[in-house]
């Protein structure tokens, strides 16, 4: 995309889409070849000078702006196709990872779906939050059975916000439960500690 601004800005992106015309009988036929050639040279030099080196032989082994652009573009088209895969793969087996929150797993699924879209894959909302939800743990299956089974179409941000909900309760209640658990102990260690009459002072 920068490429092809820059090669607009420079007024020569005429080379890529237009093919060199035939030299004239005439001075003026030859001309209009001549400033093709030119612009050629220049848009040729400046795909060259825009890639990455592993792309470089691709641009260096041809003679056109033209046949430089289509080679580019097939190596392109050739990792969209194979990044477009694996981003589908990946929304396919997606699951909420140990130490992610809410928030942060919804954000790599929407990531997800943002790229593929990039891609020319529009991905329905309504399909991504069933995603969504099937990759969530045990603790959310009451939440996920009911939003699952909903009528027409989810709201991302509502199903998002309903699973936040569940996640804080899950984690106030370990929290109480740690809490309680903390002074069950403390109460059972000072029950098994010995009783010293030396601490006990009589007024």
């Amino acid at each position: 995309m920068y490429c092809r601004a820059q090669l607009i800005k420079e007024k020569v992106w005429s080379a890529v889409v237009t093919d060199r015309p035939a030299s004239g009988s005439d001075a003026k036929g030859n001309l209009v070849a001549d400033a093709w050639d030119i612009m050629n040279e220049s848009a040729l030099a400046t795909i060259q000078m825009s890639v990455k080196p592993v792309h470089l032989y691709s641009v260096t082994a041809v003679s056109t702006a033209k046949y430089a652009w289509d080679a580019l573009k097939d190596i392109f088209e050739a990792l969209d196709n194979a990044r477009l895969l694996q981003l589908m793969h990946e929304l396919s087996i997606l699951k909420k990872g140990g130490d992610e929150n809410i928030i942060k797993y919804t954000s790599r699924a929407k990531g997800f779906r943002q790229e593929l879209a990039m891609l020319g894959n529009q991905e329905d909302e309504n399909t991504l939050v069933l995603q969504i939800l099937s990759g969530r743990p045990a603790e959310y299956d009451m939440i996920k059975t009911v939003l699952e089974n909903m009528d027409g179409k989810r709201s991302l941000a509502d199903v998002s916000a309903k699973l936040l909900t569940v996640e804080q309760r899950g984690s106030r209640g370990r929290s109480s439960s740690t809490t309680g658990v903390q002074s069950q102990a403390f109460a059972a260690s000072a029950a098994k500690k010995p009783w010293d009459k030396k601490a006990v002072v009589c007024y």
